[in-house]
C-alpha cells in the first residue's frame, strides 16, 4: 500500500484532523476491562481463519426452508462468518433463522439489518415508518431521535445489533436515480442535524448506527448498484458539503459508517470506488475526520465495486473492518489467507480488526446470547407506542405550500358545499373516509366519472379537494382541469420531485399539500390536516424548480378534533381495549344489541368503535360509527341545554329571569316566578313527567283500571318491571288518527298522527298541574319542555332550525337532529321499543319518549338523534371555550358559566347532570370522575361525560330498551360507570 509521499503529504494538509472526534459512545460507555477480557477470551479460541472470517457480512435469504438452513449452516458452521444480513422476508422467518443462526455459531454473529425506514424496508408485518425525504420535512429534531429509539428497541426485539442507517447523502442532484427520497433533502444542516439525532437514538437502544454511503452519494446521476458513479467535485466542495455530515456524526460520537462504491477524482485520481480506496477510507475518514468505529463497505456484488478483482482483500488494504456481501466469500477468505502469506497483509492487521469487531459485539451486548422470544414477536414489533409517534411524524411533515385566503383549514362547513376527487385513486379510499369524519355530506368522485360530466357537477360545489395520487401521464390533464376551476384543493401524495412534474397542472389551486407518500397513514393525516384536525407545521426539504424553494412552508393550527392513538394522549391502548371486554359482555347479556363508544382527550378522538348489531334477532345491521341513536335525555344537554346557552350568549335569555318572561302562559299560573336557573337545575318544584296516559288514553275503550301490578290475559302490555297496561285500551280519536290530514297534520309514528291541537293540550296539561310544596331537586322532564317555549318565544326560531342553524350546522354535525327520517333512512337508525300501549308498534325512526313523541318529535326533553362522533363535535367545543373550527360558537364566558355552576343543594350543574361526591355510591358517573365532570344519562342507554380536568370525553350510544324498557340488564351490569372507569384507568398519568 505504497502511495506517493506528495499524495499523502497534500492529503494529510487538506484532510487534517478536527481534534473534536472521540472514540464512538458505544464504546466509551462499556465497561472495558470486562469487555478486554470478553474479547480476548473469545479471541484466543480462533484461528487465524476464523479471526479473518469474523471480518465478513453475508447477505443471506430470509426464508424458513431446509435448503436455506443447510446454506446458512454452512456459512455459519464451516466459514464460520462475523455477521449476516437478511434480505425481504417476514419476521417469524428471519427470528427463527437468526436463532438457529445463533445456536450454530462458535461466535455470536453480528446480526445486521438494511433498515433505512425502518424494519419495515425488509420486513413484513412491521410498522411503515415514512421516507427520509418525508421526514426531512419535519421541523421537530427530537421526533427523529425517537423515531431512532423506536427503531433501535424493534432491532433489539429481533436480535439485531447493527442497522445500516441512516443516509448522510445530500441529496443536491433532482436526479439522482438512487438516492433521491432516501435522503433527508439538500440541505447540510437539515441532513446532519436529523440524520445525527435518529443515530443518537439507535444507538440510545444499544443498536448500531451506521452512516451512508461515504463520502456522499448526493449528487450523482448513476446508481452504482449497476455502475461505478461519478462525483466530479473539488476537494473544496467535498468538504464543505457532501463530508460535512459524516464529519458531524463522527465529531458526535456515533459508531459505524458505510463507504460507499463512488468514484471520485478529486479524492483518489486512480479510478478505484471509494470503499476500496485507502486515500478515502484510511487517510480520509480514519485519519482526517478521526473515526474509530466500525467501517463498512457497501455490498460488494454491486456493481460499482464487484469488477475490481478481490474485493474483501482490496476493503481492508483500504482500512474498512467489514466487508459487505463480497461475491464467493469462500474465494474472497483465501485470497486474504493468501496475501497473509504473501506479506501483503500482516497477521497482526487481521487480529487488531478482529479484536477491534469483538469489542463492538460485546458493547452491542452479544456476550450474553438469548434466543430471540418467539411468542408475541409481531404483536411487540407493531405495539401502539410505535403507530402513534408513527402518526405523528406523518402529521409532521406534512408541507403546505400554498393558501390563498386561508383556505385550509376549511372552515364555515355549514355554509361551503364540498367535492372530494380522487385522481389516480378511488372514492373509498383512506383520504376520502377520513374526510368524511369532517363533512360526511361532501359529494364524492373518483376516476369512474368523466371528466366532462364531473367539470359540470362540480360547478354546485363551493370547494374542491382533489387528492392526487399518481403523477401518471394519464392522469395530468384531469388534474389540470380540477384545478383550473379556481376552487380546488389539492393535496399531493408523492415525493417534491414527482410534484415538480407538475407544476404546470398545479399553477391554479387555491391551495396546494405536499404530502409526500401515498400511505394510509399519510392519507388519513392530510384529510385531518384540511379541516384543522392536525396543525401543519412541516417545511420543504428540497427545492421545486420555479415553485418553490427549501424552507417553504406554511403553518395552520389545529382548530378541530384530531384522529389518533391513545399513546399520543398520555392513555394505554392495551388498558383502554379493557372497554371491548365490557361492550361484549353487555352484549352477550342482552344487555344492549349494539352500541356506539368514543374516546376523546385533549382534543384527539383515540376510539369511535361501533360494536353488535342493532337487534337481537335478525343480525341483518352491523352498527356503523355514522348510524344514529335516540338520545332520550341526553337530548336535554346536547338539544334544549346548547340552545339555552347560546341565547344566553345573544342576550335573548337571562338565567334569573322567571320563564313567564318569555313564555306569557305561565303568567297566569302558579309557575309565574319560576326562573330559567331553577329549571336547568331542576329547582322548581314541578312534577317528574306529565302523565300521558291520561291525556292520550280514550277512557270509553276499557274497564278501569287502566294499569295494574301484576299481568294477566287482560294486562298484558309490561310498562316497567312492575306494571302492566290493559291492552284494550285505545288512544284518543279527537286527538289521533291513523291518517294524516289538516286536523292530524302531526307525524308521530307509521300511521299514527296527531291533531293540530294535540302540542297546546299537551302544554295547557303542564301548566295546570300543581307544583309540588317543595322546590327541592326533583328530576322532571317538565322543565326542559318549558325551557323549550322560553328558546322558542325569546329568540323566535323553532328550537330544532334555531339549534341547527346556530350549533349544529357550524359544527359539523351533520346527523344530529330531531325527526331523523326526514333526513336519513330507516335503516341507519337505531330501533328502540316495541311500544305496545301508545303507538302499538316497533319504534324504528321516531322518537320513543311518549311526550316528545307526542309533541310531533321535537321536544325540551327528547328527541334528538346522533351518532357518536357528532356529539364530540360539541363536547369538544365546550372543552375549547366555546371555539371549533376556526368559530366562536359561544362566548367562553358563557361556556365556563354553564360548565362551572351548580345547586347548593344537589348535584346538578346548570342543565347538566354531575358527579354525586357526597354519596359516590349513586353517581351517575365513574369513582375515578373529578368533581369538575359535566354530562347526562339518556334512558335508551346513552350517556356523555365530559372531565375538564383531564381533558377527557366519554360518549356511549345504545338501545337497550330493545325490544323492551324492561331489559335492564344495562344497569344491573353498570356498563355506563364500568365503560367510564376503564377509561381512566388506561390513563397513565392520572391519579386521584
Amino acid at each position: 500500500m505504497k502511495r506517493l509521499a506528495i499524495y499523502t503529504t497534500l492529503l494529510l494538509t487538506l484532510f487534517a484532523p478536527s481534534g473534536q472526534a472521540a472514540e464512538p459512545t458505544l464504546l466509551r460507555e462499556t465497561d472495558r476491562q470486562k469487555m478486554e477480557q470478553w474479547t480476548d477470551s473469545v479471541f484466543n479460541t480462533l484461528s487465524p481463519a476464523e479471526r479473518t472470517a469474523q471480518l465478513f457480512v453475508i447477505t443471506v435469504r430470509n426464508s424458513d426452508t431446509p435448503q436455506n438452513r443447510q446454506s446458512l449452516r454452512r456459512l455459519v458452521r464451516e466459514l464460520k462468518v462475523g455477521g449476516l444480513l437478511f434480505d425481504s422476508g417476514s419476521v417469524q422467518d428471519q427470528a427463527a433463522l437468526t436463532n438457529y443462526c445463533q445456536a450454530l455459531s462458535k461466535v455470536p454473529l453480528l446480526m445486521t439489518l438494511d433498515g433505512e425506514w425502518g424494519l419495515a424496508m425488509r420486513l413484513t408485518d412491521t410498522p411503515k415508518f415514512p421516507f427520509n425525504m418525508t421526514l426531512g420535512a419535519v421541523q421537530n429534531d427530537s421526533l427523529l431521535y425517537e423515531y431512532g429509539r423506536a427503531v433501535g428497541r424493534q432491532c433489539r426485539r429481533m436480535g439485531i445489533q447493527v442497522n445500516f442507517a441512516p443516509v448522510l447523502d445530500i441529496n443536491s442532484n433532482p436526479g439522482n436515480p438512487v438516492i433521491g427520497k432516501r435522503s433527508f433533502g439538500q440541505t447540510l444542516d437539515n441532513v446532519s442535524a436529523k440524520g445525527i439525532a435518529y443515530a443518537r437514538g439507535l444507538e440510545a437502544e444499544g443498536v448500531m448506527s451506521v452512516a451512508k454511503h461515504f463520502p456522499g452519494h448526493g449528487d450523482t446521476s448513476e446508481d452504482s448498484h449497476n455502475t461505478l458513479p461519478l462525483v466530479p467535485h473539488s476537494k473544496e466542495r467535498l468538504l464543505r458539503m457532501e463530508i460535512e455530515p459524516f464529519k458531524r456524526y463522527v465529531d458526535s460520537g456515533l459508531s459505524g459508517v458505510m463507504v460507499g462504491h463512488l468514484n471520485i477524482p478529486a479524492l483518489d485520481p486512480s479510478g478505484r470506488p471509494a470503499s476500496l480506496s485507502g486515500e478515502i477510507v484510511h487517510d480520509l475518514l480514519c485519519d482526517s475526520l478521526g473515526f474509530e468505529g466500525l467501517v463498512f463497505t457497501d455490498a460488494l456484488k454491486m456493481k460499482g465495486a464487484s469488477t475490481f478483482g478481490n474485493t474483501a482483500l482490496l476493503a481492508l488494504l483500504a482500512g474498512n473492518d467489514i466487508v459487505l456481501n463480497p461475491s464467493n466469500p469462500e474465494a474472497q477468505l483465501k485470497a486474504i489467507a493468501q496475501a497473509v502469506a504473501d506479506g501483503q497483509l500482516s497477521q497482526q492487521f487481521i487480529d487488531e480488526k478482529c479484536k477491534k469487531i469483538l469489542r463492538y459485539k460485546y458493547a452491542l451486548g452479544l456476550a450474553c446470547r438469548k434466543a430471540i422470544e418467539m411468542e408475541r414477536l409481531v404483536a411487540d414489533l407493531n405495539a401502539p407506542e410505535y403507530e402513534a409517534l408513527n402518526r405523528r411524524l406523518h402529521s409532521e411533515a406534512l408541507t403546505l405550500l400554498h393558501n390563498r385566503h386561508h383556505t385550509i383549514p376549511v372552515t364555515h362547513l355549514d355554509k361551503t358545499r364540498i367535492a372530494v376527487v380522487s385522481v389516480g385513486s378511488n372514492s373509498q379510499s383512506v383520504f376520502q373516509k377520513t374526510t368524511a369524519l369532517y363533512t360526511p355530506e361532501a359529494g364524492r368522485f373518483d376516476d369512474s366519472t368523466d371528466l366532462s360530466l364531473l367539470l359540470d357537477t362540480l360547478h354546485h360545489y363551493d370547494r374542491v379537494i382533489v387528492a392526487i395520487h399518481s403523477d401518471k401521464t394519464q392522469y395530468r390533464a384531469r388534474i389540470g382541469r380540477l384545478c383550473q376551476t379556481g376552487k380546488a384543493i389539492a393535496v399531493c401524495f408523492f415525493s417534491p420531485y414527482q410534484m415538480n412534474r407538475l407544476n404546470h397542472e398545479l399553477a391554479h389551486n387555491r391551495a396546494l399539500l405536499l404530502a409526500y407518500e401515498d400511505t394510509p397513514l399519510m392519507q388519513e393525516y392530510a384529510a385531518q390536516a384540511i379541516f384543522g384536525g392536525c396543525a401543519i407545521g412541516g417545511k420543504l426539504p428540497v427545492d421545486l424548480e420555479g415553485a418553490f424553494e427549501q424552507g417553504e412552508g406554511i403553518r395552520t393550527e389545529k382548530c378541530r378534533l384530531g384522529y389518533t392513538l391513545p399513546e399520543a394522549v398520555g392513555m394505554d391502548s392495551r388498558l383502554l381495549a379493557k372497554v371491548d371486554s365490557i361492550i361484549a359482555e353487555g352484549i352477550a347479556q342482552e344487555a344492549f344489541p349494539g352500541c356506539q363508544l368514543l374516546v376523546a382527550r385533549r382534543g384527539e378522538v383515540v376510539r369511535n368503535k361501533a360494536y353488535g348489531y342493532f337487534d337481537y334477532e335478525t343480525r341483518r345491521h352491523p352498527v356503523a360509527t355514522d348510524d344514529l341513536y335516540d338520545l332520550a335525555s341526553v337530548s336535554k344537554a346536547t338539544g334544549t341545554l346548547p340552545a339555552v346557552m347560546k341565547a344566553c350568549d345573544d342576550g335573548d335569555i337571562e338565567l334569573g329571569r322567571p320563564m313567564s318572561h318569555y313564555f306569557t302562559p305561565l303568567r297566569k299560573s302558579d309557575k309565574r316566578n319560576l326562573t330559567v336557573r331553577q329549571a336547568l337545575l331542576h329547582e322548581t318544584g314541578l312534577r317528574a313527567s306529565l302523565n300521558m296516559a291520561s291525556v292520550l288514553i280514550d277512557p270509553q275503550s276499557f274497564t278501569p283500571p287502566l294499569f295494574k301490578r301484576r299481568s294477566d290475559a287482560t294486562y298484558s302490555i309490561p310498562v316497567d318491571a312492575c306494571t302492566f297496561a290493559n291492552h284494550h285500551a285505545r288512544l284518543r280519536t279527537d286527538l289521533v288518527a291513523t291518517q294524516p290530514s289538516e286536523k292530524f297534520p302531526i307525524e308521530i309514528a307509521r300511521g299514527v298522527y296527531g291533531a293540530a291541537s294535540l302540542p297546546d293540550t299537551l302544554i295547557a296539561r303542564i301548566i295546570a298541574t300543581p307544583l309540588r310544596r317543595s322546590k327541592r331537586y326533583l328530576y322532571s322532564c317538565l322543565n326542559f319542555i318549558l325551557l323549550k317555549e322560553v328558546v322558542e318565544s325569546a329568540t323566535g326560531e323553532p328550537m330544532d332550525q334555531y339549534l341547527h342553524k346556530h350549533i349544529y350546522a357550524p359544527l359539523g354535525m351533520t346527523t344530529t337532529g330531531y325527526r331523523p327520517l326526514n333526513r336519513f333512512p330507516v335503516e341507519r337508525i337505531a330501533p328502540t321499543e316495541h311500544d305496545y300501549l301508545y303507538r302499538r308498534q316497533l319504534i324504528d325512526g321516531y322518537v320513543h319518549d311518549e311526550t316528545a313523541a307526542f309533541f310531533g318529535g321535537v321536544q325540551g326533553n327528547a328527541g334528538l338523534f346522533a351518532c357518536a362522533n357528532d356529539l364530540a363535535k360539541l363536547c369538544q367545543m365546550w372543552l375549547n371555550n366555546g371555539s371549533y373550527g376556526g368559530e366562536q360558537i359561544l362566548s367562553a364566558e358563557t361556556v365556563h358559566r354553564f360548565l362551572t355552576e351548580k345547586s347548593a343543594t344537589s348535584r346538578r350543574g346548570l342543565g347538566f347532570d354531575k358527579p354525586d361526591t357526597e354519596n359516590p355510591e349513586k353517581s351517575p358517573t365513574a369513582p375515578e370522575a373529578s368533581a369538575a365532570t359535566v354530562g347526562h344519562l339518556g334512558f335508551t342507554g346513552t350517556c356523555f361525560w365530559i372531565d375538564p380536568e383531564q381533558e377527557l370525553i366519554y360518549i356511549f350510544l345504545c338501545n337497550r330498551i330493545y325490544p323492551s324498557r324492561t331489559h335492564n340488564a344495562l344497569a344491573e351490569l353498570n356498563v355506563r360507570p364500568e365503560l367510564f372507569s376503564a377509561i381512566y384507568r388506561a390513563i397513565t398519568d392520572y391519579s386521584k
